[in-house]
């Protein structure tokens, strides 16, 4: 498997077409197709429906662009790393946000404002890093081993859904759980295994129908109405569109918590790396306070 195969794979799903795909890499049709058959060959799996001329992904197609194409992504965001000098001399931050995540358009600004010469690079899945140490700062809701983790916030996990699915309510007990749908984040998600936590302690069995790695996508589904879910107070809470559209109840008698740290590999922080921690902790105090 070579990376040109690869970069032909995603032109041609994007594009639709062998002939275009071809036109834009300024080679024939006979090498774009060679080269998608020699990748399907050595994985294994066909990845395009074909009929006549017409060629789409089929549904292992898909779920292989999207993983290659996030390679890709990533792989360019290492070369543009590797030409230029260290981060600390050309204002580059390197974050991952594993929790978090409507957040950061708000950081994001309050940065652009402080430090606008600083390029924030902003990462959010974690399949590809397995070198946590590449971070200038990870935030996520468990301490990072041989890291220095700051604690920024408790948060309280709470239970949302559609307006139109219930009446509204200020709590639920634990038990009453089991008797709705949910959605919810991937088990591998950091928020999911908090969760998973909290049902295990209380010998709760629920039903995900709907499960995702995008926390975004969970947040439409609550809003849809395809199941209850679980919300992080402060770092969801109003933050994410049509938050107006649900409503939130606390569990009891003990909710699920958890905690949210600032981790990072410096021993020492340099004046830039010091000016964000202090703007991601502000951003999320202030969350907490509305």
């Amino acid at each position: 498997m070579n990376l040109t195969g690869l970069k032909y794979f995603v032109s041609v799903a994007s594009l639709g077409s062998v002939t275009e795909a071809a036109r834009a890499a300024f080679v024939s049709e006979s090498a774009i197709s060679k080269t998608i058959r020699q990748l399907e060959e050595e994985i294994g799996v066909k990845l395009f429906d074909r009929q006549g001329r017409t060629i789409k992904l089929n549904q292992q197609g898909k779920i292989f662009y999207s993983y290659v194409s996030d390679s890709l992504s990533l792989l360019s965001r290492g070369i543009n790393a590797v030409k230029t000098n260290s981060a600390e001399e050309n204002g580059q931050i390197n974050v991952l946000f594993t929790v978090g995540s409507p957040l950061i358009p708000i950081i994001a600004l309050k940065m652009q404002k402080l430090l606008p010469n600083v390029s924030l690079n902003i990462h959010q899945r974690t399949t590809f890093a397995k070198d946590l140490k590449q971070f200038d700062f990870v935030i996520s809701s468990h301490k990072i081993k041989n890291f220095t983790a700051i604690p920024l916030l408790r948060e309280e996990i709470l239970i949302g859904w559609k307006k139109s699915f219930m009446h509204k309510k200020k709590f639920f007990q634990a038990s009453e759980l089991k008797n709705f749908t949910f959605v919810g984040e991937n088990d591998e998600t950091e928020l999911q295994q908090t969760v998973n936590q909290f049902l295990v302690s209380n010998d709760i069995k629920l039903n995900f129908k709907y499960q995702s790695d995008e926390p975004a996508t969970v947040r439409e589904m609550i809003v849809a109405g395809l199941g209850m879910g679980f919300i992080p107070k402060v770092t969801w809470g109003n933050y994410f569109t049509n938050s107006n559209s649900i409503d939130i109840a606390r569990i009891l008698p003990n909710s699920p918590h958890r905690t949210i740290y600032l981790n990072t590999p410096h021993q020492t922080l340099n004046d830039t790396q010091r000016l964000f921690s202090n703007e991601i902790a502000s951003v999320l105090v202030e969350a907490q306070s509305n």
